[in-house]
C-alpha cells in the first residue's frame, strides 16, 4: 500500500491538482476547540495520535485534502491528519509573476535538484528558516549531498570500519555545505537515525550505491522582492540516472522525456534567496523554504 508522505511550505503557486492549487502550503491555525485538536496518523478519529495541536497554535501547514473531513498537514516536523473544521487559513506568500530565461530556468532547476535528488524532507515536515532549525535534517542533507555530488570527499574501507560500515565522511565537510545551501552556520548533529558517528567521522554502509530521487523542473516563478523568488516545480527521473543537462528542460519537455512520472503527484515549492548574484549566477543562493509532495511505497 502506498503511503503519501508530503511536506509543503506556505506558498501559493499553481502546480499539480488544480483544485488544491490555491490552498496547498497555506499556513493554518487551530480554532473552534476548547484546548487542542489531535494530529493523527490516518484520516480517522480512531487512528493513532501523533501530537496535540493547541488552540491558536501555529504554524500548521496545509498539505492536501483527505477523507472523512480531514486535511493532511505538517506540524512540528510531523506529517499527519487533522479535522478540517478546526483549522483556519492565516497566511501565504504572494509575489509577481516572473518569466525566467532559459539560463535562469536551468539555474533554478539545478539549484532545486540538489534537494530533490537526495530525498530531502523524507521524514520531516516543511523546512523553513522561520522555524527552529533541525540540525539533524541539515546534517543528513550535507552527507547525502557529498554522496551524490562530491564523491572525492567520501572515504572507503577495504572491508569495513565497524558494524558493516564501509564508507565514511569527515565531520568538517558538513558545516560548509549547510552554509553554502542554506546560508546558516550550524554545529553538525551526531544523532542521526541511519548514520553512525565516531571520532570526527560519519559512517554508514553502502552495498552498491543508490540512485537519485529525481530532478526538479520549474512550473512557475514569482518574484517576492529584489532577491527572493517563490518557485513551483515538478519532480522527474526518480530512481534513474540523469545529468545536469536535464535542468534545461521545460516542464513539458521533462514530461515527454520521463513519461512514467506524473507531475501532479511529484511536486514541490520553495523560496530561494538569490543574494547579490541575481538569477544568472548561483554562487550565493540560499534556500529559505522547501516542501515536497511525493508518494512512497
Amino acid at each position: 500500500m502506498k503511503r503519501l508522505l508530503c511536506c509543503v511550505l506556505a506558498l501559493m503557486l499553481s502546480i499539480g491538482a488544480a483544485a488544491l492549487a490555491e490552498e496547498i502550503g497555506t499556513t493554518m491555525m487551530v480554532v473552534n476547540c476548547e484546548e487542542y485538536i489531535t494530529l493523527r496518523e490516518e484520516p480517522d478519529t480512531h487512528a493513532a495520535a501523533l501530537d496535540r495541536m493547541p488552540l491558536g497554535g501555529k504554524p500548521v501547514v496545509f498539505l492536501g485534502e483527505a477523507d472523512n473531513g480531514f486535511q493532511l498537514v505538517s506540524y512540528k516536523g510531523q506529517t499527519g491528519y487533522a479535522l478540517k473544521k478546526y483549522l483556519k487559513p492565516v497566511g501565504t506568500f504572494e509575489g509577481k509573476h516572473y518569466d525566467p530565461s532559459a539560463q535562469e530556468r536551468y539555474n533554478f532547476n539545478l539549484f532545486l535538484s540538489n534537494f530533490t535528488e537526495v530525498g530531502f524532507l523524507w521524514h520531516s515536515g516543511c523546512f523553513s528558516k522561520a522555524f527552529p532549525l533541525d540540525t539533524a535534517l541539515l546534517t543528513e542533507f550535507a552527507i547525502d549531498h557529498c554522496w551524490f555530488n562530491r564523491q572525492s570527499r567520501i572515504e572507503w574501507a577495504e572491508d569495513s570500519y565497524f558494524n558493516g560500515n564501509n564508507v565514511r565522511l569527515p565531520e568538517d565537510q558538513i558545516a560548509p555545505i549547510v552554509k553554502e545551501y542554506f546560508g546558516e552556520s550550524i554545529k553538525p548533529s551526531h544523532n542521526l537515525a541511519y548514520i553512525d558517528y565516531r571520532n570526527g567521522y560519519y559512517y554508514w554502509e553502502e552495498t552498491g550505491g543508490h540512485t537519485s530521487d529525481g530532478f526538479a523542473c520549474l512550473t512557475g516563478v514569482e518574484r517576492l522582492d529584489d532577491a527572493r523568488f517563490c518557485v513551483a516545480f515538478n519532480i522527474y527521473g526518480g530512481g534513474e540516472y540523469w545529468d545536469n543537462d536535464v535542468c534545461y528542460y521545460t516542464d513539458s519537455q521533462a514530461s515527454n522525456a520521463y513519461p512514467t512520472y506524473d507531475g501532479s503527484a511529484y511536486y514541490g515549492r520553495a523560496v530561494i534567496d538569490t543574494g547579490n548574484s541575481g538569477t544568472g549566477d548561483r554562487s550565493d543562493w540560499s534556500l529559505e523554504f522547501i516542501a515536497i509532495n511525493r508518494e512512497y511505497d
